[in-house]
């Protein structure tokens, strides 16, 4: 489309600003099609458009006899069907064919200053029919941008045609003869799983219960049901096994008490629930939905019975109310899921309502990871290290690999903001290999200035570790850095292990045998299996923060140190404290003859230099 500099007359540039509008239009892939009228009724509007656009006498649409035969019966009034070798003679066909951009001027009245123009459809390379463009006005030829237009519109329209063809077609060939229309409906609105309705047929019910409730002044809700656990359950016993339990959430669901209630599946297992019509009083209608979900959540959470055993999941719910200020129905969906986002961030089987700090939080995390994916090329990540020492001696036995993150330059972001952003998606697997990269080229430079450091431990997170390039990734740092890897130490928590148990002691185990050394970090923070800890090639616990940061204040945090100690001593592990933050702290650990700690009581992280600085003056 040329630019609007280049344009003289007020005409052409009406028809690049028509176009623009429809930019969005030309570039969707998939219309997803509820029903023949609303197709009847987008072709009416394009060609509407049209003849507003170009100040048109008319617009038509003539398709061959043999095209789009199933569409016969839907075709707005504007399309007719011909027979092609009464419309165009064999020269004009064979000009059709061989040229798919060509626009013809197919009639001109000097004295109107008009002209029709004719444009070719084609489905892939065969010719279906043409669109007439009548009673365009131009002084002589058509405008570049008149043609570009007229082109657009006849790509946007037999594309269509395609698409809402390819979708009769296959619903036609998911029928016999003798199958209903009503069948033909069910397989098109309804999930074939559940019986529930589906996507599709719930965006057409929210819109119309949308507005329905903005013009009765009452409110409504829509819940959004997530499964908590069901991912476990799915891996370990199987889709079939999976897919029951679906069924049965869904048949829990329908016990619902009002019938307008209405119920769907998004996939997955994911379920929503619009509730119309509350109340007229906000607070009314919150206190219902607040009600109906928490008994969602009893209900869903109550065991259901697999070959003789109970098997639990539960259910985290995000709930928005409408309508609200500055709310429209498309917005309902993704605030709902939103709130159900913080459901679980609240500790899962828990009701969660929208409001607007959670848009904000949600904005800002988008942000996060979309300049999160440029950080590492524009050099905004760096290693901060912490010393660790013993708790005996007070000497060094290595530092720990911590990144931070300045944003543009300028900008600190904490990582308790950022790596679980990261850990979300594979952004964290990249931001893993330079951590380990740059912390091991900064560990073979200090050696070779003279800066003895015995060990460096960084951290692992989860999707990293079970990654299929982890240990070739590990072995290629190792060879590049020059890293010896028996100084070489990675945390990982407990739940790498836990999930994928035989997988984590395989890989656990290779690395071990090339002398990389494993620390089970925040040890005791999740569901510690002594079963799988007994099995693995680890040679240190980490003991997490949480329960040194009371110490001596809280008798029962001393008493679980006490524990571990007296098991890592007996399994053989080292165990290093994190947190330690004051001496009565470390007078504990003494006491109870812990083997290493770190934190702000002996430094906090500092950068290579001060690092290198620290070392030195320990070294004397």
């Amino acid at each position: 489309m040329p630019d609007k500099c280049n344009i003289t007359s007020p005409h052409a540039e009406s028809v690049v600003e028509a176009a623009g509008l429809n930019q969005v239009l030309l570039q969707l892939t998939v219309i997803d099609w509820c029903n023949s009228d609303e197709f009847v009724r987008f072709i009416d509007d394009i060609v509407n458009t049209t003849i507003t656009s170009l100040t048109l006498k008319n617009v038509d649409i003539q398709l061959f006899d043999d095209t789009f035969a199933e569409l016969s019966l839907l075709s707005p009034q504007i399309i007719t069907h011909v027979n092609q070798n009464n419309s165009f003679d064999l020269s004009e066909l064979s000009q059709l064919h061989s040229d798919h951009d060509v626009v013809r001027i197919i009639a001109k009245d000097d004295f109107l200053k008009t002209l029709n123009l004719v444009v070719p459809l084609f489905n892939n390379n065969i010719c279906i029919g043409v669109m007439h463009f009548n009673g365009i006005i131009e002084s002589d030829e058509p405008a570049p941008n008149t043609l570009s237009f007229c082109r657009a519109i006849a790509a946007l329209i037999q594309r269509n045609f395609r698409l809402m063809d390819n979708e009769l077609r296959y619903g036609l060939s998911m029928l016999s003869a003798s199958q209903s229309q009503d069948e033909f409906h069910r397989l098109a609105f309804f999930d074939s799983l559940t019986g529930l309705a589906n996507r599709r047929l719930l965006n057409q019910t929210i819109e119309a219960e949308y507005l329905l409730a903005k013009n009765n002044d009452v409110v409504g809700a829509l819940l959004f049901i997530d499964l908590d656990f069901f991912k476990a359950i799915n891996d370990s016993l199987g889709h079939a096994v999976g897919d029951g339990i679906l069924v049965e959430v869904a048949e829990r669901l329908k016990e619902i008490p009002r019938a307008e209630d209405f119920i769907a599946r998004l996939g997955g297992d994911e379920f929503v629930i619009l509730l119309p019509g509350l109340s007229e009083n906000p607070m009314h209608a919150e206190q219902h939905a607040n009600l109906l979900a928490e008994q969602l959540i009893t209900r869903i959470s109550e065991p259901y019975t697999y070959k003789g055993q109970s098997l639990y999941i539960g259910a985290s719910i995000g709930v928005t109310l409408f309508p609200s200020k500055g709310q429209q129905a498309d917005d309902l969906l993704q605030q709902a899921d939103t709130a159900m986002y913080q459901a679980k961030s609240n500790g899962r089987k828990k009701v969660s309502f929208f409001d607007i700090t959670m848009q904000r939080k949600a904005d800002k995390r988008l942000h996060i990871y979309n300049c999160l994916k440029s950080a590492i090329a524009k050099n905004e990540l760096f290693l901060h290290y912490q010393p660790q020492h013993m708790v005996q001696s007070g000497e060094i036995i290595g530092v720990e690999a911590l990144v931070r993150w300045h944003l543009d330059g300028k900008k600190l972001i904490s990582p308790a903001e950022f790596i679980p952003i990261a850990e979300e998606t594979d952004l964290i697997i990249d931001i893993g290999i330079w951590v380990l990269q740059a912390a091991c080229r900064q560990f073979v430079e200090w050696q070779s200035q003279g800066i003895e450091v015995p060990q460096l431990s960084v951290n692992v997170s989860t999707r990293q570790f079970h990654d299929q390039n982890f240990v070739d990734s590990i072995l290629m740092i190792l060879d590049e850095t020059g890293m010896d890897p028996m100084q070489l130490n990675l945390e990982i928590t407990e739940s790498v292990v836990i999930e994928h148990a035989e997988e984590a002691i395989r890989t656990m185990t290779d690395l071990k045998n090339v002398g990389v050394s494993f620390a089970i970090d925040d040890f005791g923070a999740g569901y510690s299996s002594l079963s799988y800890l007994k099995r693995l090639p680890a040679n240190e616990l980490k003991i997490d923060r949480s329960f040194i940061q009371n110490i001596p204040l809280n008798v029962s945090d001393m008493a679980i140190v006490e524990a571990v100690l007296a098991m890592a001593k007996h399994m053989g592990f080292n165990v290093t404290a994190e947190g330690v933050e004051s001496r009565q702290q470390l007078e504990f650990l003494q006491r109870q003859e812990c083997s290493f700690y770190q934190g702000f009581y002996a430094s906090k992280p500092l950068s290579a230099e001060h690092l290198a600085i620290y070392i030195k003056r320990l070294q004397g």
